[in-house]
């Protein structure tokens, strides 16, 4: 009996226990992502663009031991977001901040301290040192992190000590990328060219492609540093020895069309023609050649200033209309906000739409969610990039329901998009036109899904005109 009794307690317990855990999985509220996260934590995306603008600086390289400090404690606030614990995410993410902040100054020490090393650096970047030697690169930019480092330690002394040979190292590094890159596919070209008896049936050309290698060659021996010039040199030689192949293949084909004199000169003059066929005139090959070749030089002088002419009339055409060089690549910055699942942005003229289809309403509703403030805060950066502009907010709906219903949806959403952007985004009401179209404007099919998700949106036209 004693021993029933203890079975059906522990039975008892175990479905106590049982019960308990799944009550808290339960319990457990859904996970935020980290788009979400950006659009609710005015820190933490304040660290993120920090990160990754100080990246795109190099501030990972010339202090590394604070940017790392400034990720661990972003990595540190996404995670406590994520779990809901807000006061110790903002926390996270203004120690993070801090980091960075310092982080970026003891860059800027490092780049007037390690000048000449960042120059050496980006030059045998740009000699393609590293796709061609990547493990060697490799290990100088760790090198090169670990001077920073002293920098960041205040050990000034001890990476000045380091600075020669981190120079001399990434000057190596270039001269290897040089002669393994241009100089070498110049060296393969001349190779190819011999092989091919250009030295026979092209003499004079091979002769120029061999003494450009030879030129090549000779300036990076005597002086490393003229790398311009040597690759100058080797461009040519390797253009020369294509060349030469060219003329040794064009020789061939005439000796085995056992070509007279005569025959050569009319081929040369089917070419010709043949180039000035568009033109739609007769070569004049009853005159001598030299007016044959003035007289095709002339033509194409005359389409090119009719090609100016009209580019200049279609870029004057352009600015008239078109954004400016500026605001296109402010345009090109909002594009780059938006998902497809979230926006489609369109330039028109120096107008910009922004159709934001990813807003998830409540059916029937009109409050922006939470679920929303991600897409928001794209929105509300994307104005802020034309601080000028006036705007126009559309809302629109499917064809789903009565015209009147529609009508005051779409436009009750349209105007808690311009209440958000004014009350959270600080934008002036007076800039704001607000307007409901229902269905009137569908951008897609209403017959399928897919069709009546995407005429479910808000439209922000962005009016710079």
């Amino acid at each position: 009996m004693m021993k029933i009794r203890m079975m059906r307690m522990r039975r008892h317990v175990c479905f106590v226990l049982f019960l308990a855990v799944t009550l808290a999985g339960c319990a457990t509220g859904p996970t935020l992502t980290q788009d979400q996260i950006l659009g609710q934590y005015e820190q933490i995306a304040k660290l993120d663009k920090g990160l990754r603008d100080a990246a795109a600086k190099g501030v990972d390289n010339l202090a590394p031991d604070g940017y790392r400090a400034a990720q661990a404690q972003y990595e540190d606030a996404i995670g406590e977001a994520t779990a809901d614990r807000a006061g110790t995410a903002n926390s996270a993410a203004s120690k993070g901040l801090q980091a960075l902040a310092k982080a970026n100054e003891h860059a800027d020490l490092s780049r007037d301290l390690l000048r000449e090393v960042l120059e050496a650096r980006d030059k045998a970047y740009q000699a393609g040192a590293a796709s061609i030697f990547p493990e060697r690169t490799a290990e100088l930019d760790e090198e090169l992190r670990k001077v920073a480092s002293l920098v960041e330690r205040a050990r000034l002394e001890d990476a000045k000590e380091r600075r020669q040979r981190l120079i001399a190292g990434y000057e190596k590094l270039e001269l290897a990328a040089l002669q393994e890159g241009t100089v070498e596919a110049a060296q393969a070209a001349v190779a190819e060219a011999k092989k091919n008896n250009a030295a026979k049936f092209a003499p004079k050309t091979f002769k120029l492609a061999e003494e450009e290698m030879r030129l090549a060659l000779s300036v990076l021996e005597a002086d490393r540093t003229k790398t311009d010039k040597a690759n100058a040199h080797a461009k040519r030689a390797k253009w020369l020895a294509e060349q030469s192949m060219a003329i040794t293949e064009l020789i061939k084909d005439f000796d085995r069309r056992d070509y007279t004199r005569e025959d050569t000169v009319l081929w040369y003059q089917k070419q010709l023609s043949e180039i000035n066929a568009p033109l739609g005139e007769q070569l004049p090959f009853n005159e001598p050649n030299r007016n044959v070749v003035l007289g095709m030089q002339q033509s194409i002088q005359g389409l090119m200033k009719q090609r100016d002419d009209t580019a200049a009339q279609r870029s004057q055409y352009e600015q008239e209309l078109s954004l400016t060089a500026e605001q296109r690549a402010a345009v090109e910055r909002v594009q780059s906000l938006f998902t497809p699942a979230e926006a489609t942005v369109y330039q028109q003229r120096k107008n910009v739409l922004i159709s934001a289809h990813g807003f998830r309403f409540p059916p029937g509703g009109s409050e922006i969610g939470t679920e929303n403030f991600a897409l928001m805060n794209k929105i509300l950066q994307a104005v802020n990039t034309f601080p000028e502009s006036q705007l126009v907010i559309s809302g629109h709906t499917d064809s789903t329901g009565s015209a009147t219903v529609n009508k005051n949806l779409s436009q009750a959403r349209a105007a808690n998009v311009a209440r958000f952007l004014v009350e959270v985004g600080g934008i002036s009401a007076s800039r704001i036109a607000v307007t409901g179209y229902g269905a009137e404007r569908p951008v897609a099919s209403n017959e399928t899904p897919q069709g009546r998700a995407t005429n479910r949106r808000v439209e922000i036209l962005i009016n710079n005109e």
